[in-house]
């Protein structure tokens, strides 16, 4: 929806019906049919799969201006993954039929809709490269990088305050860690400087030394 220009925007965000969930409501479930997507107002919307042994781990968190939903709507298939309200949400539901109507007669909304959906599947696919192929302590760090790139304030010092409070679980299921693995990990890097924790949640004090022990 960023990418879209703002008549094309105005003219789809009209069709849409407003919506809000509580928090830690179910908004799409994995497996079920999709004839809608979700414009998301204000709030945070958790994106995350559970495997078969109930490990979860969790591929985005999504805020305001973001849409999900939208490749289930488009492509007829079951949803792909779960979304939760993780706090709580405002926003637009779009139906499959106002939506293709409207792109088919904008080529050019068309092309940015699908430049969005390739920015989706390359983000899920690094994440999941990543965690394949890393140390633990690269996957924390890498995930830590990308909250903070996402939700993070830049500080006057070089530091970047997260805006957002993320649980160590969270931390976890973002990289593919048990909550021990991260603890001990995050541990070291408070007593190193690289971070700090406090009761309003983390900041990157040293951000070019996450992203050396992240390898980028």
């Amino acid at each position: 929806m960023r990418a879209l220009g703002p008549q094309t925007r105005s003219a789809l965000l009209a069709l849409g019906q407003r919506t809000r969930f509580a928090p830690g409501a179910t908004i799409y479930s994995y497996g079920e049919p999709g004839a809608s997507m979700l414009v998301i107002e204000s709030g945070q919307v958790e994106i995350s799969l559970t495997a078969r042994s109930g490990r979860r781990s969790i591929l985005n968190v999504m805020g305001s201006g973001e849409t999900l939903g939208e490749i289930a709507m488009l492509d007829r298939h079951p949803r792909s993954a779960d979304a939760i309200a993780r706090t709580e949400v405002t926003g637009l539901v779009l139906h499959r039929p106002d939506v293709l109507g409207l792109l088919s007669r904008d080529p050019d909304a068309m092309l940015s809709l699908m430049a969005e959906l390739c920015a989706k599947v390359r983000n899920a696919s690094e994440m999941f490269a990543a965690q394949s192929n890393t140390s633990a302590a690269a996957r924390l760090a890498r995930c830590i990088l990308r909250l903070g790139a996402k939700w993070g304030e830049p500080m006057a010092d070089g530091s970047v305050r997260l805006t957002s409070t993320f649980s160590q679980s969270e931390l976890g299921d973002f990289s593919g860690l048990a909550r021990e693995n991260v603890n001990r990990h995050l541990r070291s890097w408070i007593e190193e400087g690289i971070i700090v924790v406090d009761r309003d949640g983390i900041t990157l004090a040293d951000p070019d030394a996450l992203r050396v022990l992240a390898e980028v």
